[in-house]
């Protein structure tokens, strides 16, 4: 029982610690349902997640874009049932965090049906996990 305390003991003192959650601010502009639950979607894997975590300031890391437009209102066909989707536009900005500009990173244009919530928002949590890897902020 002692042998495996001190195991277990020193096991975990030789583990690296593992680095702080990096700052993600999701910031949503639009106005349709499905736009509105993708972006919460991405915002609950955020939460969910051990190596990220959503702010609303100015923080060094992360700053994602995502606007949003429901087609059927845009591009009204006026009849037949209309399609429950959103088209988005996604981009991923560095932050430094000393209240400078932000940085371009990446951008996207993509759209959802609403069954498909699920994986597009795993989509957009991937393309911030590609960047936080490419600039080694976590």
């Amino acid at each position: 029982m002692v042998r495996m305390l001190i195991a277990a003991l020193a096991l975990a003192a030789a583990a690296p610690a593992s680095a702080a959650p990096v700052p993600v601010r999701v910031v949503w502009d639009g106005n349709d349902a499905v736009g509105a639950v993708l972006v919460n979607r991405v915002r609950g894997l955020i939460a969910g997640s051990a190596d990220k975590r959503e702010v609303l300031d100015q923080e060094r890391g992360l700053a994602v874009l995502v606007q949003t437009i429901d087609p059927a209102t845009e591009f009204a066909t006026g009849l037949g049932r209309k399609p429950q989707m959103t088209v988005y536009s996604l981009v991923i900005n560095v932050r430094p965090g000393d209240g400078s500009a932000d940085t371009f990173a990446t951008a996207a244009l993509g759209y959802c049906a609403f069954p498909d919530i699920a994986s597009c928002s795993r989509e957009i949590v991937d393309a911030i996990d590609e960047e936080i890897a490419k600039r080694k902020l976590g």
